[in-house]
């Protein structure tokens, strides 16, 4: 368990003396989550066209929301982190552009085997 690993008990997360720690087992998640997101986009060419879409944005926009929140440390649970709508605009024409170039790349690209993959 990474909170008691981390010296936090799961029912003082909200303590304002464990913020630091809190936020330090934050980061190995949002590190943790990150080939993750790589790996997502792998599988983005076999979904319909608007479907990538959504997925490329929603990949953006939560990896985005991951890095305010790591960047803020002790203080992200101060105040909602979320993105603006210009980022959300430019995410989404981002993933469009994203979910397109998903249909030129190489089928033969693999998932790295390092990664939870669903049993067979």
């Amino acid at each position: 368990d990474w909170l008691r690993a981390g010296g936090v008990e799961p029912g003082e997360v909200a303590l304002l003396g464990n913020r630091q720690k809190v936020a330090d087992v934050v980061a190995r998640l949002l590190d943790l989550a990150e080939p993750y997101y790589e790996s997502a986009l792998i599988g983005v060419r076999a979904l319909p066209f608007r479907s990538a879409c959504a997925i490329t944005t929603a990949q953006a926009v939560y990896r985005a929301i991951g890095t305010k929140v790591r960047a803020a440390g002790p203080y992200a649970w101060d105040e909602r982190r979320s993105t603006t709508k210009g980022e959300k605009i430019g995410f989404a024409a981002a993933g469009a552009v994203q979910a397109a170039l998903s249909r030129l790349a190489s089928a033969e690209v693999s998932r790295s085997k390092t990664l939870w993959t669903r049993p067979a």
